[in-house]
């Protein structure tokens, strides 16, 4: 049997209870289809709870919409029917109406975890960041990368809460996502959050992002290893004294 969740015609009476709800943040490939229309919106969420989530667009439904949505995260795939409950100037919140039981168990799932922030790796590239207010772009350098964001060096950054268009190019690969400019503005530069990038270029991303993790990994392994062979130097020259 299905498992029912309010629909849009319930938002009202079940505002307060929503409230009471845990949302999490929670970054995830969301593709949103229009019920009965090949309109799609291919974005990011951002946020989830048992009722439902919200997706970060610059082209959101208008409220009321009703939608089939598909969020895939790690592998994993949760669908649902639903309806946009809301609409801000940074996407739509969409409430869940219709989930079947083996995605209530996904999104259970998902929920049981502990967020945390995203790994973040040094990543030095090119970085063009245009504002979409004054429509002025400018060719930064990037100084890390996470899977939700990263941060440009700059002189002159943009004010907190600016939507930009953000292009990286780093090893023959090129990057392009719609972000916003975050809390983090200093004399350095800006944190950029990702809020809605197509699908082959989350795929550029991830790969990246591999790379990166390797490279780390492998760091380790040969601190961890040189550390070694300098306390067994160390023994070994010990033991040769006793010896003496």
């Amino acid at each position: 049997m299905s498992q029912l969740t309010p629909t849009i015609t319930g938002v009202a009476e079940h505002q307060s209870e929503r409230r009471r709800v845990p949302r999490i943040p929670f970054k995830a490939t969301s593709v949103v289809t229009e019920a009965g229309s090949s309109q799609i919106v291919v974005a990011q969420t951002t946020a989830l709870s048992r009722f439902g989530c919200f997706v970060q667009t610059a082209k959101p439904y208008p409220k009321g919409t009703r939608v089939h949505i598909e969020v895939a995260e790690a592998g994993t795939r949760f669908v649902a029917s639903g309806a946009v409950a809301y609409v801000t100037a940074e996407g739509m919140g969409v409430v869940f109406s219709l989930v079947e039981p083996d995605n209530q168990a996904i999104l259970e799932k998902w929920l049981s975890r502990t967020p945390k922030r995203p790994d973040r790796y040094s990543f030095t590239a090119k970085a063009a960041v245009k504002d979409l207010g004054s429509q002025i772009q400018q060719v930064l350098m990037t100084r890390d990368l996470s899977e939700g964001g990263c941060f440009v060096k700059t002189a002159a950054p943009l004010p907190k809460g600016s939507r930009i268009l953000v292009r990286i190019t780093h090893a023959g690969a090129d990057f392009a996502a719609m972000g916003r400019v975050t809390d983090n503005v200093s004399a350095e530069g800006m944190g950029v959050e990702f809020i809605e990038m197509e699908a082959n270029n989350r795929v550029v991303l991830e790969k990246w992002l591999a790379g990166e993790t390797s490279v780390n990994d492998t760091s380790t392994r040969l601190l961890v290893g040189g550390l070694f062979l300098l306390v067994a130097a160390a023994v070994i020259a010990v033991i040769a004294l006793m010896i003496s």
